[in-house]
């Protein structure tokens, strides 16, 4: 089996890329690879999400500076030389130079895991940007995408190296009742994200939930992650009067009791990939209310089906008006709920990592440098 190591450039944060980073690490240390695992994590910092089997943890620090990323780009590439390394696993590296030119100087095999919707660029990049990123994905052997249908929103050029892959989903082992109040007879809106506003939007949700939390008054909204725009959250919730309606908590590890708990699931997210909660949401049997023109979420939220989706993105009168009729319908919450624990029978964890090997193996027999 070919030593393979998987970059991401923090793993001591939360997060779903990080996640699957872990996951995949595990996977192929037990299908027989050496695996080490690189980040830019300070040398003493630890995954925030569990990593098991045989996996050589490789945080080589970071510092702002050219200087620095000159001694970041020859410290990965000695590690992929010494440990002859053949193949790199690059998470959300389109535009990280020092990464893809470690992979030359060390002569392996690059596949570049995209972890967002195409669309990110668009949201978050300038037109030039846009073109730098696009150039940089050239030099990758393989480039991962989670949906055939995201590989459109790349240049031509780039299409005949991509593969889509989704993200493993586990069955859950406890299912919710969307259905069932608590016995205090109140009912839980839960969202869980990274707390960053040009993407995830979390704020758009606070302000759908106080259009119609008086018309929902056993309903509760529940956020569970950190992140930069934290603060911001807890001032826009004051601002809104929630008061106990609204909390905000912090992530953690292990998380299924939170969708056990709740009652809908909420994305307000611009832009996902395969958006790891909202899988994990559904797969527990949580019904869920997004965006239907935000890539990743329309992928899983079925409308009438699976959940609701609500017209555009990041409209939150178009939101509260979605969230209004899931919240006030407990026979859909359900018939919907068990809908979604069916639609995620799609993504066998087992399946999504064969798919993962056999890009290794083939890459592994690939002649030249």
């Amino acid at each position: 089996m070919p030593p393979v190591a998987i970059y991401f450039h923090r793993l001591a944060r939360a997060g779903g890329a990080e996640r699957m980073a872990c996951g995949l690490a595990g996977a192929l240390a037990a299908h027989g690879n050496r695996v080490f695992l690189v980040s830019w994590d300070s040398p003493d910092a630890r995954p925030f999400h569990a990593v098991r089997g045989n996996i050589t943890l490789c945080p080589l620090g970071f510092r702002p500076g050219v200087l620095d990323k000159a001694r970041r780009v020859l410290a990965l590439a000695r590690l992929l030389r010494r440990e002859r390394v053949r193949i790199l696993i690059g998470f959300v590296m389109s535009g990280d130079r020092t990464v893809f030119a470690a992979a030359r100087i060390a002569g392996v095999r690059l596949v570049a895991a995209e972890r967002n919707a195409p669309s990110m660029y668009r949201w978050r990049h300038t037109a030039p940007r846009r073109w730098q990123c696009f150039a940089l994905l050239r030099l990758a052997d393989r480039i991962v995408v989670q949906f055939e249908d995201f590989a459109g929103g790349y240049p031509k050029a780039l299409r005949a190296r991509m593969s889509a892959i989704p993200n493993p989903v586990a069955p859950a082992v406890q299912s919710a009742s969307p259905g069932t109040a608590h016995g205090s007879g109140r009912y839980t809106l839960l969202a869980v994200s990274r707390l960053d506003e040009t993407q995830k939007r979390l704020s758009c949700l606070v302000d759908a939930f106080a259009r119609i939390a008086d018309r929902h008054p056993a309903w509760d909204l529940q956020i569970v992650g950190e992140g930069p725009d934290a603060f911001q959250l807890v001032e826009r919730i004051a601002r809104h009067g929630l008061g106990e309606r609204a909390r905000l908590l912090p992530a953690r590890r292990e998380i299924a009791d939170a969708y056990i708990e709740s009652h809908l699931f909420a994305i307000p997210s611009r832009w996902e990939g395969f958006p790891n909660a909202l899988a994990e949401a559904m797969a527990h049997g949580l019904p869920a209310v997004g965006f239907a023109d935000a890539d990743g979420v329309r992928h899983l939220i079925k409308d009438g089906a699976t959940g609701w989706l609500a017209p555009g993105v990041d409209d939150p009168a178009a939101l509260a008006r979605a969230l209004d009729g899931a919240m006030g319908d407990s026979a859909e919450r359900v018939r919907r709920g068990a809908s979604a624990v069916r639609a995620m029978r799609a993504y066998p964890p087992d399946a999504q990592f064969d798919k993962w090997r056999a890009l290794i193996d083939d890459l592994a027999c690939m002649e030249g440098p």
